[in-house]
């Protein structure tokens, strides 16, 4: 709401090369509170007045509130006008999103549309000391997502599960710390409200084990404040993770993540992959067990793992290129024509 998209705007992308705008879970099935229908309060009238090209990248789609008749309807009549227009493209990352506009939006509209890894899968933080991982020490990183808590903690019968997830989670890591002396555990907060799940954890954790083998990583808003938490990832010897993120770059970097899903990009991902049997879709029924004696295999031989990602990463690689081959010759010939 501090900015919007008018005349000025379209000046801006009108001194430009190129317009991209993506990364995001444009598509938020819920909100029927744009004229977009999407996360964007913004008409398509307005990017008919733009003339440079312009690239939706790497979209993300978010259904985590149900879906309103009145959002689709609109979004549906965004696209119908946008995907119209020569100069503007479209491209999807492949964390399920594919499924979720196709199932309420159309197939159609998933067919306009490139399906991409997300870039999160390619990241290169820099190098630098990581928490916990001192000489001989190897790092568990626990990735732990506070926001949302209706939808993560919460059964369909609005029961509040967390203080379970907590203990849960707490004897699974006093279990891995207790077979590897050289293990510790790192808990890596991507915004503040994950510090919410951490603190559970930590209350219930054993305090010999909280007081001298478990840290908790610091938290960076800056613009590159996602390298310090990534190299950690980088290094670690295992992940788990409940962020999309987390997950990704884990699988990015070849290190040995279980995913813990509690929103439907994270199980998306994972099966985009075919890495279903390392991701728990946790509704507050289930158990942790799984996950921890999957990762404690991981931390006695982590090459089969190590293997499956590379390959993954490999092939993601194979697709990218592509696509950026692709969109190279789109942009070249929008270039030559002056729009």
């Amino acid at each position: 709401g501090r900015r919007v998209f008018d005349d000025t705007f379209v000046a801006e992308a009108n001194s430009c090369d190129l317009v991209v705008i993506g990364g995001f879970s444009l598509f938020q099935l819920w909100r029927d509170s744009t004229v977009s229908g999407t996360y964007l309060d913004v008409s398509a009238d307005l990017f008919g007045k733009i003339r440079s090209p312009v690239l939706f990248h790497g979209l993300g789609c978010d259904a985590t509130r149900g879906v309103s008749a009145l959002a689709v309807s609109r979004t549906r009549a965004f696209l119908d006008r946008l995907l119209g227009f020569d100069h503007c493209r479209f491209s999807l990352r492949n964390d399920g999103t594919g499924d979720l506009i196709r199932a309420h939006l159309g197939d159609r509209y998933v067919e306009a549309m490139d399906i991409v890894p997300d870039g999160g899968l390619f990241a290169c933080p820099d190098e630098t000391r990581v928490m916990g991982r001192e000489e001989g020490r190897r790092v568990l990183a626990i990735n732990l997502a506070g926001d949302m808590p209706d939808k993560r903690f919460r059964d369909a019968g609005g029961s509040d599960h967390l203080d379970r997830f907590a203990r849960e989670m707490a004897a699974g890591i006093e279990s891995l710390l207790g077979d590897a002396d050289d293990l510790t555990c790192v808990f890596v907060p991507h915004i503040y409200s994950d510090f919410g799940p951490i603190s559970a954890v930590l209350s219930v954790l054993d305090d010999r084990l909280r007081r001298s083998r478990v840290s908790v990583a610091g938290l960076d808003q800056d613009v590159a404040g996602w390298m310090p938490a990534f190299e950690i990832y980088r290094r670690a010897a295992a992940v788990i993770s409940m962020r999309y993120h987390a997950s990704l770059g884990s699988i990015g970097f070849e290190t040995p993540v279980y995913g813990i899903s509690t929103h439907h990009k994270i199980e998306g991902q994972f099966k985009a992959y075919g890495l279903v049997d390392r991701c728990l879709n946790w509704d507050g029924s289930g158990d942790l067990a799984r996950v921890f004696e999957t990762i404690g295999r991981d931390l006695v031989d982590p090459v089969p793992t190590t293997r499956r990602l590379a390959k993954v990463s490999a092939d993601e690689r194979k697709v990218l290129k592509a696509y950026h081959d692709d969109v190279a010759g789109w942009l070249a010939e929008r270039v030559r024509t002056g729009g």
